[in-house]
């Protein structure tokens, strides 16, 4: 008998794992990218009509983004350089940056920061204007 349930445990493991990580691989499709338990956004600084405006990248109708301490956004400026700048430094440990045409800006959540909603403003060079989000665009930090 224990021969028995030794043998079914050796023959089923396989499809216990193999199961579990089909799921796990299925999860993966729909998260944020991750590296490190770190989730990276990104948010694209575009033209989209007549005017320049911030929004995340596949979805034009939301700019805000929710995060943690220790994850990173990725900004891309696309046809312009442009100025970013933050209302407190604790967030990334920089009031300003400036990022040029197509470069990307990527900035991590400083383990310091504090929790909160927090609007920033992103001045595009080349038309000489403030990028709008959801009026202004924003960045919310949770934890």
């Amino acid at each position: 008998m224990y021969f028995k349930k030794i043998l079914v445990f050796v023959l089923l493991s396989p499809l216990l794992f193999f199961s579990s990580q089909d799921f796990q691989n299925v999860s993966e499709l729909f998260q944020p990218e991750t590296d490190q338990g770190r989730t990276e956004y990104r948010v694209v600084v575009k033209i989209i009509g007549d005017e320049w405006r911030v929004v995340l990248e596949g979805d034009n109708s939301k700019s805000d983004v929710t995060l943690r301490r220790g994850d990173r956004i990725r900004w891309v400026v696309e046809g312009s350089s442009a100025s970013f700048a933050f209302p407190d430094t604790r967030i990334f440990g920089h009031e300003t940056r400036e990022v040029r045409a197509g470069n990307p800006l990527v900035m991590a959540v400083s383990a310091n920061s504090p929790t909160g909603t927090f609007a920033y403003t992103v001045f595009v060079h080349e038309s000489m204007t403030y990028a709008r989000g959801q009026s202004p665009p924003r960045i919310i930090i949770r934890n």
